[in-house]
């Protein structure tokens, strides 16, 4: 089983910012297409490890609105749950 976190966005300006920001943290992560199961304006989203969620989610307050989301994959299986 494969578990990450995803950050999504309404527009591609904020995706973009926010993935600069987050690199110039230090943090490993990775832009990747919004997943069917989300509804974004944004065709993009941030993929990060969830240990890191706390301290991203104070990093991007700014570019919002934007919503988080943990991703368990199985296989081909794959379940996308909102966090708060």
């Amino acid at each position: 089983m494969e578990e990450f976190c995803i950050i999504a966005f309404d527009n591609t300006h904020h995706a973009i910012a926010c993935e600069k920001r987050l690199l110039e943290k230090g943090f490993h992560i990775r832009m990747i297409p919004v997943p069917r199961e989300v509804t974004a304006n944004c065709g993009l989203s941030i993929r990060f490890e969830p240990e890191d969620y706390d301290a991203v989610r104070l990093l991007v307050t700014e570019f919002s609105p934007i919503s988080f989301y943990k991703v368990k994959k199985t296989g081909l299986k794959k379940e996308v749950t909102p966090m708060t």
